[in-house]
């Protein structure tokens, strides 16, 4: 699979095999939200990271309800 990696700052993003670098993901899951992510590291540096959050409820709003 293929990978939009960015080298350096000022490097334009490219496609990469995603077997040429290592893997990590993690979650975070409580009341509030459930959270998961996605690295990918070339040796030491992160050249890639996606995130996606799922909100659970509104938690703006839920003070201006109760006042209701």
């Amino acid at each position: 699979m293929l990978v939009p990696v960015q080298l350096g700052a000022a490097e334009p993003i490219i496609m990469m095999d995603d077997s040429l670098l290592v893997k990590s993901e993690g979650v975070k899951d409580n009341e509030d939200e459930y959270t998961t992510w996605v690295e990918y590291r070339l040796g030491d540096k992160i050249v890639h990271r996606s995130a996606h959050v799922h909100l659970k409820k509104n938690i703006n709003a839920e003070p201006m309800v109760s006042g209701f």
